[in-house]
């Protein structure tokens, strides 16, 4: 086998990110003729298919390059983190840190995460990419995030994760709603009321499934992609919802009550997720440890969850 080089790991972490061999020559500054020498000279050192060329259509990574592009990037990382130490005199961390985190869960987690950053490693450029479970889990694995904040329902199979709270389905209710006096809600009480769901993915779906499972077909009047407009429309006692973070009052200051289900519906979980069969960094295991620690996590330090098929 031949000796790979950092440099064609670099071209083709650039490739994975991009899906474009046009795309990544020009981030790299080389040509595409240089890049596509790269790519099939690291194929060769490596003797397997890593990228599957379509015409007009760009490149696609094969299930073997899906894997060896996270590596790579891990590999990359640390070199980086090796010459930044370097330059730093080796008196801590340095360069830049990407977080990723689900959207409904940003003033939960973010905060947290850049005050345990400007007090522990000031050196450190932070980056926060807010969205969608799926979306920010594909660019983790693509190498672009370094970790990810989302909930237990939303882990991609080619993660790892560490639970930092467990968290169990709850209905959010005004107090001026018929059931918000019970002490559990039974999901087929809901039938009759309506419903104020959570328009991201894949909370939507999950949503709904939990409800006809048991039995309700649910009278959905209003869907937003904001989790704030969903406990306003909740305080105003017009629908009642699923959600995960119980929070007192509404944006409009009304309150809210987060009553437990009757039924057994498993637990969705607060979860921090990385990329799987990549070695955790140093600065990574740290925040983790940390926000484990804030958010009352099952003091199992790093060990990652079992995947759940």
């Amino acid at each position: 086998m031949k000796e790979m080089t950092l440099r064609q790991l670099e071209y083709f972490v650039a490739v994975a990110e991009s899906q474009s061999i046009t795309q990544a020559a020009l981030k790299c500054h080389v040509s595409q003729a240089g890049m596509s020498l790269a790519l099939k000279e690291l194929e060769a050192s490596l003797g397997v298919q890593l990228i599957i060329r379509r015409k007009a259509k760009g490149v696609y990574l094969t299930p073997v390059g899906r894997i060896a592009a996270t590596r790579a990037r891990a590999l990359i990382g640390e070199a980086q983190h090796l010459v930044d130490a370097v330059d730093a005199g080796a008196e801590g961390y340095s360069g830049t840190f990407t977080v990723g985190c689900f959207a409904t869960l940003s003033t939960l987690v973010l905060p947290e995460v850049a005050e345990f950053f400007a007090r522990e490693h000031p050196n450190v450029a932070l980056d926060f990419v807010e969205g969608s479970g799926p979306e920010i889990q594909e660019k983790m694995l693509r190498g672009q995030i370094d970790v990810c904040f989302i909930y237990e329902a939303q882990r991609h199979p080619e993660a790892e994760a560490v639970m930092l709270r467990r968290q169990d389905f709850r209905v959010a209710l005004s107090p001026r709603h018929p059931l918000a006096e019970r002490r559990a809600i039974d999901l087929l009480d809901l039938a009759p009321y309506p419903a104020a769901l959570l328009d991201v993915e894949p909370a939507s779906y999950l949503n709904e499934a939990m409800l006809r499972r048991f039995g309700v077909e649910p009278n959905i009047m209003y869907r937003s992609s904001s989790v704030h407009t969903i406990r306003a429309i909740v305080g105003r006692n017009l629908a009642y919802s699923l959600l995960m973070e119980p929070v007192d009052e509404s944006s409009e200051r009304l309150p809210l009550k987060y009553l437990p289900i009757a039924q057994e519906t498993g637990t969705n979980s607060l979860l921090v997720a990385y990329p799987q069969g990549v070695k955790m960094s140093g600065l990574a295991r740290g925040l983790i440890e940390h926000c484990a620690s804030v958010f009352g996590g099952t003091g199992r330090g790093t060990a990652p969850l079992a995947v759940q098929d």
